[in-house]
């Protein structure tokens, strides 16, 4: 199938692991709108973790303004947005066996749904500031994963949030930026 504009723009495929840092969810919103909707329009299962700050609500109403075909693909389950608090937290700090359980099943269902990637994001504002080191470990857990699995991964962090520190650290486990067209 073939490679929309926004998918050439970005070289995505399979196996890449992509960064985002926004400074406002609209930041947020105008990059993750076109990297779903590619990802929809080529029959892949497409999953959005979102922050509370964000809310599901807010993200699912806001993909069906700016999806056309995300109100069908909410309805039938290849589009999921579920809450990043829940796949991630335990007792509301980071649980890395439950975030890596959570991938590996889901991949493993949508799999099982016939689907041959799963594209999927997920937002570090959903995790405690203090609880960043462990995701750093987790993202470096996971790089390899997504490496050799049909999947490709979006991770967006709120970049006024970051220590320098940390954002050398996001840098460092993705293989490429992600921007929207603004």
């Amino acid at each position: 199938m073939q490679q929309t504009d926004f998918d050439l723009l970005h070289n995505i495929s399979a196996g890449k692991h992509f960064y985002q840092f926004y400074k406002t969810s609209e930041d947020y919103l105008k990059v993750i709108a076109p990297y779903l909707q590619s990802g929809l329009e080529k029959g892949e299962a497409c999953l959005w973790l979102v922050s509370a700050k964000i809310g599901v609500e807010r993200a699912c109403d806001y993909v069906r303004t700016w999806i056309p075909q995300a109100a069908a693909s909410l309805a039938c389950g290849r589009l999921q947005i579920l809450s990043g608090e829940e796949w991630y937290l335990t007792g509301g700090e980071f649980d890395e066996a439950k975030a890596i359980a959570n991938a590996l099943k889901y991949l493993e269902q949508v799999q099982k749904q016939g689907f041959k990637i799963l594209r999927g994001s997920g937002d570090a504002g959903a995790i405690p500031r203090t609880d960043w080191p462990k995701v750093q470990i987790y993202e470096k857990k996971m790089a390899p994963w997504i490496k050799s699995q049909p999947v490709i991964a979006l991770c967006a962090y709120p970049i006024l949030e970051c220590t320098l520190t940390e954002t050398k650290a996001v840098l460092d486990c993705h293989d490429d930026v992600l921007i929207g067209r603004f």
